[in-house]
């Protein structure tokens, strides 16, 4: 289940219309006064004329206050864009989001232990690794990474997405310091050998509060066929920690049935304890399916996830419990069941010495 979103362009900019008809109307009756006083100065001593100089100076110091309004304005808008962006950074740090982890600058790893309880599905003990680890040695641009789970996927039935592998290596091309664009060429390793890929991000602040991203990835396999994924999120700041999220995924393929989609709406809030720990709130509403041979709804999800650092700053314990409304095959009953999942993660640093505030952000 999970991923889907859609993106809307939306940017306000403070009008400055006020401010410049006042500046006009100031320049008029300057201009009329300098207009007056020309007229005496043909009739009086040429050293009066020095009064009408200070008009230049006034001139000057106008335009200086329209520049500084503009680059104020300036300066604002990015401010604001980069503190929507800091938010979603933040989120998406604290509870583990391995596709961003993969795209930092450091080295960064996450070694997850996780239990599933359900009262249909069978009980489930699983360990993930997520995350990344430079290979400057060969090539700034080359990465050795690992893929965890997707923390906005709410699927049940342990469905792989197949565009992804569990390891791979990905190579950034274009420049870096683009930060709207990123394209990577990534290789994983399958049963059936090597399945190239390429994967392209998209990423903006729309408002001061609001941050959209969009990834596209293909994957070839060499058994199985070609297939993509198509994701986006919309990212709505409310405070400095405080976030709501829309997100969407679409995934497509040879061996796909037909398009299978996963869609979600969540709550996030983060906070710290009397202890000095960091801890967040994740509320969420979801729903997945797909579209062949039959187009239905295999789940609606409620649920929420509790995260805190446990004994260690680099510990931390998770429980997400959740109900379910599930279709086992199409035309049957809908039936309901609980979930529990537990995790237990311990994150890895390429720069230990950095502080639990830098590492999670």
């Amino acid at each position: 289940m999970t991923d889907q979103i859609a993106s809307q362009h939306c940017s306000q900019r403070p009008t400055q219309h006020p401010a410049i008809a006042l500046l006009l109307a100031f320049f008029l009756a300057s201009g009329a006064a300098v207009a007056q006083d020309s007229e005496e100065i043909d009739a009086v001593a040429p050293a009066e004329t020095a009064e009408a100089g200070p008009t230049d100076s006034d001139d000057t110091l106008a335009d200086e206050v329209v520049e500084s309004e503009d680059d104020w304005l300036d300066n604002s808008q990015e401010y604001a864009a980069r503190k929507a962006n800091e938010m979603t950074q933040w989120v998406d740090n604290f509870f583990g989001n391995d596709e961003r982890d993969r795209e930092q600058a450091e080295s960064k790893l996450r070694l997850r232990t996780i239990y599933n309880w359900d009262d249909r599905l069978d009980n489930e003990l699983k360990f993930r690794l997520g995350g990344k680890v430079s290979l400057p040695q060969i090539s700034k641009r080359l990465d050795l990474v690992f893929r965890g789970e997707d923390m906005d996927d709410f699927n049940d039935n342990g469905v792989e997405d197949p565009s992804e592998d569990r390891i791979g290596l990905q190579y950034q091309v274009g420049p870096k310091e683009i930060r709207k664009h990123r394209f990577d060429l990534t290789v994983g390793f399958g049963s059936s050998g090597p399945k190239p890929g390429a994967k392209y991000v998209y990423q903006d602040a729309f408002a001061e509060d609001l941050n959209f991203r969009f990834t596209q990835r293909f994957t070839y396999d060499l058994g199985e066929g070609g297939y993509g994924s198509s994701r986006f999120v919309l990212d709505k700041a409310l405070d400095d920690r405080e976030l709501i999220r829309a997100y969407t995924r679409f995934l497509y393929g040879e061996e796909t049935d037909g398009t299978e989609w996963s869609t979600s709406l969540s709550y996030a809030r983060g906070w710290e304890g009397d202890s000095g720990r960091v801890g967040a709130t994740w509320l969420y509403v979801g729903a997945d399916g797909q579209t062949e041979p039959y187009d239905f709804v295999k789940n609606y999800k409620v649920g929420i996830r509790l995260r805190r650092q446990a004994y260690r700053n680099f510990l931390f314990w998770e429980i997400e419990p959740s109900y379910n409304w599930r279709i086992d095959e199409p035309y049957l009953d809908r039936e309901g069941a609980w979930r529990i999942e537990l995790r237990l993660e311990f994150l890895m640093f390429d720069h230990p010495q950095q502080t639990l505030e830098r590492q999670i952000r």
